[in-house]
């Protein structure tokens, strides 16, 4: 087994493998990203305070799927729901009506979406009220919320411990065919190997899928997937010399490795390990290159 290797096996099995999985996926619908007097913002933040949610705006993630070739919207659609723990949509927006109109006729999905409205339209005769909500309603009457206008604070406490409390049974929680575990592997590749291409991604999961018995993935979701990780602010993109894009841990996914994760999980000095030979490595390759670079200066 070549080193490489053995390393991708190893953040598999002592980092992925022990970090047994817990958060809520949740898909946060609701009105343009840049408007910071939404509901749908408000509750981001209120989210941000627990670990246990991992909370996505799914527009990020279908748009970078749509991107592709052989994706399309249905399809998209009904494949996400297997990995989507909930769906929450405040009301706020013609955009938002059309979703959940989208979400609610799919069976799959229906069980899993938590619909917030205005109180002003809980009694109105319309296609909203006798349509999606009506189904979600019959489906469970704790995944309806109202809101009275301009007080929306005040029932953020009550949709988050609803949600707390909700018992989701985690299925294939390893399966890297997920989009949510794909994300998670992605960044402990990362924490090991930073700064690291998406090339260099692809060719690490590609190793893993030969060295795993059994493991597939879905090589189409890493965009989305990194994607995922940017949004819960895991990891951030920049440009290297060679105007490549390369991904890092973030201020705050550095902290989470150092002071939660790898103290939790009880191997620091494993990972230590791990990443003062990858370091090593990174510097004799910039040596190498740099005493290239120097003779080639000579040469002129």
């Amino acid at each position: 087994m070549t080193e490489e290797r053995s390393i991708v096996k190893k953040i598999y099995s002592q980092l992925y493998k022990k970090d047994i999985d817990f958060t809520l996926n949740i898909f946060l619908c609701g009105a343009d990203t840049g408007r910071t007097d939404s509901f749908r913002h408000l509750l981001n933040i209120e989210f941000q305070k627990y670990a246990k949610f991992n909370v996505v705006y799914p527009e990020f993630i279908f748009a970078t799927l749509l991107n592709q070739k052989e994706s399309n919207l249905l399809e998209l659609e009904d494949e996400l729901a297997n990995y989507v723990d909930l769906i929450i949509i405040p009301l706020e927006g013609h955009g938002t009506l059309a979703e959940i109109g989208a979400f609610a006729v799919n069976k799959k999905l229906l069980p899993k979406i938590i619909a917030i409205n205005d109180s002003r339209y809980k009694n109105t005769k319309s296609f909203i009220n006798l349509g999606p909500i009506d189904l979600i309603k019959k489906t469970s009457t704790n995944n309806l919320f109202y809101y009275t206008k301009g007080k929306e604070i005040d029932i953020l406490e009550d949709i988050v411990d609803s949600i707390s409390s909700k018992r989701i049974p985690k299925k294939d929680s390893y399966d890297l065919m997920n989009i949510f575990n794909l994300s998670r592997y992605l960044f402990y590749l990362i924490a090991i190997y930073q700064p690291l291409t998406k090339r260099e991604m692809f060719e690490s999961l590609n190793e893993l899928t030969e060295e795993i018995k059994n493991a597939k993935i879905k090589l189409k979701y890493i965009d989305a997937s990194i994607q995922i990780l940017v949004q819960k602010n895991r990891i951030e993109k920049d440009i290297d010399s060679n105007f490549k894009e390369i991904y890092s841990l973030s201020g705050g996914g550095h902290k989470y490795v150092y002071e939660e994760l790898l103290p939790k999980l009880k191997i620091v000095n494993e990972f230590s390990d791990i990443r003062l030979k990858i370091l090593s490595n990174q510097l004799k390759k910039k040596k190498k290159d740099m005493d290239k670079e120097l003779k080639l200066l000579e040469l002129k």
